[in-house]
Formats: C-alpha cells, structure tokens, sequence
C-alpha cells in the first residue's frame, strides 16, 4: 500500500496542471457524499469539488480521477493578504486585525515607521481571538515578515480599517491523493502517505436531509465567494467574514460606510449574546496589492524584543491580550471569544445516525 501511494505522489509531481474531468463521469455522481466523523473527514461533491473539514480547518478544492487514484488538489491563498475599509465610527484612530497568525508565531510585522515586531511573543500560547490593534494614528505602509518573506503594502490614508491574514503553509494546502475501497460491505475513502494513510468510511446521510443541506449551502456561498469577492470581503466590526449582502436583505448607508440589514432591530435581544457571528451590520474590505514582494535579509539585527501581542497560560497570564471589541449589556456576560482560526462559515456536523 505505501508503494502504491509513493507512485501517486510521485505522479502528482509530473503533473503540471490541472483539468477538471467532466461532471458526466458517473464516479463523481457516485462517491460523492461525507466520508469520516463529525469532527473530521471530507466531503466529495458530484461537480468535482472537495471539502476538507476538521478543528478550525475547512479546506475547499477540486478532485479528477488517474485510473483507480483519486487526485485532490486544495484552493490555494496567498502567503499574505491585507484588506482595507474606511471606518467612519472610530475617526482618527485605526484598527488592524490579525488573522492567521496565532498558527505561526515567528511572523513579524512594521506598521509605517516603527521597529519590526513578533506579532507575538515567544512561546505565545491560550489565544483570544480575534487580534486587533488600535492605534491613534495612521499607517502609511504595512511590511509582513515569514521567514524568508518581505511584503510591503502601501497604505492610503482613507483607510483606518485593516485587516491583515497570514495564510500559512502545511500539508492542507499541498496536492495530496486516494483511493476507494470497500470495508465491511461499505466506502472507504483512504487518503495518502502525507495524511498517514488514514481512511474515512463513508457516512449514512440522506442528501434530502438538513445536514447535508447544511453542507450545500456551505459549499455554495464559498463558490460565489470565489466568483464576486475576490477583491474584496465583507465582515462585522469583530472581522468575521460573510457573504456579500444580498441587495434584498440589505441596505448601503453612506454615513457609515456599512451595510445593514432591514432585519437589524428585530434581532437585536439574540445577538447581544451572540457578537462574533452578528451578521446585521457588515463592512466592506478592499483587497491590496503589495507593493514589493522580497526576501527578508540583513534587517534581523533590527527587530524589536517586544511582540504587538503578548498572551501565556498560567504564570503572568494576567498580562495576556484579550479581546475588548465585545459591548458589554448589564443583562449578559461578555460573549465567549471566537476560535483561534475559524473558516468562514461554520461547519455543520454530520449526522451520524441518518440513513443513507
């Protein structure tokens, strides 16, 4: 077996491209459907896409046939991504989200002319996210630091809202591969040495049921994610992403710069406890371009002992960042804090009990 798949790496390696196998394949009608636990496995979709889900993981991508192989290759992001939007409320002062980079903690950050800094510090552990910095004056220029990797961005002075996302690098973002078998009367989707050859049987789920509508509707607003908002996304003041607002849900008001739902006051009591995932008031973020791309060289001796963010468990734990965006309401607690990285939408459990 471990031959096996060493052939189907080395073949993903040949490979150059990519092209999508026709939906008429009668294979892709037939494997797809959930194939693991609720809190991990992948879903196969008849259209040749794939959803690769587990804790804070939700990797979506497309999926061909090489003879009895299956071959899997994930959506890719850039190393870096900055997002930018013109905040109306907080006037002079700016706030810069972090996303991404709890999961590498030797990333380095230079807002405009200050030293370079660990976006956290050594050791850093017991996050709570989400990561904003508010400062009172502006950023000119934004410089992200990973290793080998310089990237600078310009900063335009309307903007005092950013946000900015380290997509880092592992194994669920590299071409990986399978195979189908039958267990026990049942599907076996067993993926390759990169995943330790682990198999996931093939889950019991009606498609008529809400579980797997749940996972279609999932897939379906990452799909028009991809094709509206590549240069640009929409999230509530807490950084959460959503879709982009639909124009008979929503309206634009120009004094906020934000977009509102016409259900806002109705839902008001619910999302009091609920912050993080309040989908009524959303703004819009502008996807920037780098200015340089480069390699990080000869500035090491420059960078700062201190860290934007400070945060340990136990000893000195009361020193640690946490998260103050939440309004607090007499009638409340403060709402839990979001998960270190969490995927745009959750991921709905897959019903273990329901028929096939």
């Amino acid at each position: 077996m471990k031959k096996i798949f060493l052939l189907c790496q080395i073949l993903l390696l040949t490979l150059s491209g990519f092209a999508q196998k026709s939906s008429k394949d009668q294979r892709y009608k037939a494997l797809s459907g959930c194939y693991g636990k609720s809190s991990e496995g992948i879903c196969l979709f008849d259209d040749g896409k794939f959803l690769l889900y587990g804790y804070a993981t939700a990797i979506f991508g497309s999926y061909g046939f090489e003879k009895d192989y299956l071959l899997f290759y994930p959506d890719k992001s850039e190393l870096f991504e900055v997002y930018a939007h013109q905040n109306k409320s907080i006037g002079a002062s700016v706030r810069i989200d972090f996303k991404g980079f709890d999961r590498a903690t030797e990333t380095l950050v230079q807002l405009g002319a200050d030293s370079i800094k660990s976006v956290f510090n050594k050791d850093a552990n017991c996050f709570d996210a989400p990561f904003v910095l508010t400062r009172k004056n502006n950023v000119s220029s934004i410089s992200l630091y990973s290793k080998n990797d310089s990237w600078t961005y310009q900063i335009d002075k309307s903007f005092n809202d950013l946000s900015l996302i380290y997509n880092a690098p592992g194994r669920y973002t590299e071409h990986f591969s399978g195979m189908i078998s039958i267990d026990e009367n049942e599907k076996l989707l067993t993926l390759s040495a990169s995943f330790g050859e682990k198999g996931f049987k093939k889950q019991k789920t009606d498609k008529t049921e809400g579980q797997w509508r749940d996972i279609m509707q999932l897939k379906n607003e990452y799909d028009l994610s991809k094709k509206n908002t590549g240069d640009f996304v929409f999230a509530n003041k807490h950084y959460h992403p959503f879709p982009a607002p639909a124009p008979a849900d929503y309206l634009y008001d120009k004094v906020s710069n934000q977009y509102i739902s016409k259900k806002a006051k109705e839902n008001e009591s619910y999302y009091r406890q609920n912050q993080y995932n309040d989908p009524r008031y959303l703004r819009k973020y502008v996807k920037l371009s780098p200015k340089t791309k480069g390699n990080f060289s000869g500035l090491k001796d420059s960078i700062s002992s201190s860290s934007i963010f400070y945060t340990v468990c136990g000893a000195g734990a009361e020193k640690s960042y946490h998260y103050e965006g939440y309004q607090k309401y007499k009638e409340t607690d403060r709402p839990a804090p979001a998960p270190t990285t969490m995927p745009p939408v959750p991921i709905p459990p897959i019903n273990k009990t329901s028929n096939k």
